[in-house]
C-alpha cells in the first residue's frame, strides 16, 4: 500500500478504537503506520532511515520482521514511559498504529509474515486478482472510504466516540459518568441535561459544564450558577459531550492568620472548596438561592464552601484574616458557555 493510504487507515483505526481526535494521536497513528515499512529503503521512511533500512532489507525479507505482531508488542513495550507521563491513549496510539497498518497489508498481493519469526505469510483471499495492489484502482478507493471514516471518526470522538454515542443516544447515566471520568482530566466535558429544579420544578433544560463527578451524579454550572443533579436539578435524561482539549488541576491553598490575598487568573475557572477560620464573620453576608447548590455556609466564625467560584470567595473574604485551607479546583481555558 501507498504511505498515503497506510496513514489515513491508521489514523482513521485509531481515532475510531480510542474514540479520540487529538491531534497529538492520530500524528502518532500515522508516525506507527510508516514504521513498517522501514524494512526497505525504496519506502518514504526507508530513505530518511536508510542506514537502518538498509541493514534490515539486507537481512530479512519484506513485510517480515517490521510488519509482525512481535514488532507491534515491541513497540508498546518500548512506549510503556509514556503511559505514566501522559495518558493510556497516547501511549496506544503508536503501537495501535503499527498493527492497523500490518494488518492492512494482508489484504495485498503479497501479505506479511504477521506471525514472524514463523515464515507463514497471511493473506487475505486466495484469489490473487481479488487482493490489492500498491497504487491500483482499488486501493484509491480503501483510500476514499478511510478517509471518510476518518471524517466521521473525528466527528464522532467529540462525543466520547461511538460507544459513548450510543449510550448517549439511550440516555444512560453510567455512560455519562464513564465519559467523564475517561476525558475530564484533558478535555472540558459538558452536560446536555433535561429535567427540572427541585425548588419549584422549573424548567432546567440547557447545557452545563461539569466541575465534578460524585458517585452518579454531578455538579454542573453554568453562567447562572451551580447545581448537584439529584438534588438541586432533577434530570429526567442526562448525556454527557467532550469539549476542547483544557486541563483540569487541583491546587491546595493554606493560609495561617492572613488575607485572602488569591487573584483570578486570567481565561480560567476556578472553584474552591474548604473550611476557613475568619477574623470578622459579623461582616459577611451570604446571599443563598434555594435553586442552586449551597456554595457558602457560615457557622459562628468558620465559613465553608463547596464548589465556591473564586470570584465570589474572594467578594464574601475581602478584608479578612483567614486560618485554614482551601482547595481550588483550576479549569483552563475557561469552558464555552
Amino acid at each position: 500500500m501507498m504511505a498515503l493510504t497506510h496513514s489515513i487507515i491508521s489514523a482513521a483505526g485509531v481515532s475510531l478504537l480510542l474514540g479520540t481526535g487529538n491531534s497529538l494521536h492520530l500524528a502518532l497513528a500515522i508516525a506507527g503506520s510508516q514504521l513498517p515499512d522501514v524494512d526497505t529503503s525504496t519506502s518514504t521512511i526507508g530513505q530518511i532511515l536508510f542506514p537502518i533500512s538498509n541493514w534490515i532489507e539486507e537481512r530479512f525479507p519484506h513485510r517480515s520482521i517490521t510488519h509482525c505482531f512481535l514488532a507491534t508488542c515491541a513497540l508498546a513495550l518500548v512506549s510503556v514511559p509514556v503511559y505514566f507521563y501522559a495518558d493510556w491513549k497516547t501511549w496506544l496510539s503508536l503501537p495501535l498504529g503499527h498493527f492497523i497498518s500490518c494488518f492492512s497489508d494482508i489484504f495485498t498481493k503479497q501479505g506479511v509474515q504477521f506471525f514472524w519469526p514463523y515464515p507463514t505469510w497471511c493473506i487475505s483471499v486466495s484469489n490473487p486478482n481479488r487482493r490489492l495492489q500498491t497504487g491500483g484502482a482499488g486501493e484509491y478507493w480503501v483510500l476514499v472510504i478511510a478517509t471518510i471514516t476518518l471524517a466521521v471518526a473525528i466527528k464522532l470522538s467529540g462525543t466520547g466516540g461511538p460507544t459513548a454515542l450510543v449510550g448517549n443516544s439511550l440516555g444512560l447515566r453510567s455512560n455519562a459518568t464513564e465519559i467523564y471520568q475517561t476525558n475530564s482530566a484533558s478535555y472540558h466535558v459538558y452536560a446536555q441535561v433535561s429535567g427540572t429544579f427541585a425548588s419549584d420544578s422549573s424548567s432546567a433544560n440547557g447545557k452545563y459544564f461539569i466541575v465534578a463527578g460524585e458517585g452518579n451524579e454531578f455538579i454542573i454550572y453554568n453562567q447562572a450558577g451551580l447545581w448537584k443533579t439529584g438534588t438541586n436539578l432533577i434530570s429526567s435524561r442526562l448525556t454527557a459531550e467532550v469539549g476542547q482539549p483544557a486541563s483540569a488541576s487541583v491546587q491546595l491553598l493554606q493560609f495561617d492568620e492572613e488575607e485572602f490575598a488569591i487573584a483570578p487568573i486570567p481565561d480560567t475557572l476556578i472553584f474552591v472548596t474548604g473550611t476557613l477560620t475568619v477574623d470578622e464573620p459579623d461582616s459577611i453576608k451570604i446571599v443563598a438561592n434555594p435553586k442552586q447548590l449551597e456554595i457558602a455556609k457560615l457557622i459562628g466564625d468558620k465559613i465553608t464552601f463547596n464548589y465556591c467560584p473564586l470570584e465570589t470567595a474572594i467578594k464574601l473574604l475581602s478584608g479578612q484574616y483567614i486560618t485554614g485551607s482551601l482547595e481550588a479546583k483550576i479549569f483552563s481555558p475557561k469552558p464555552d458557555l
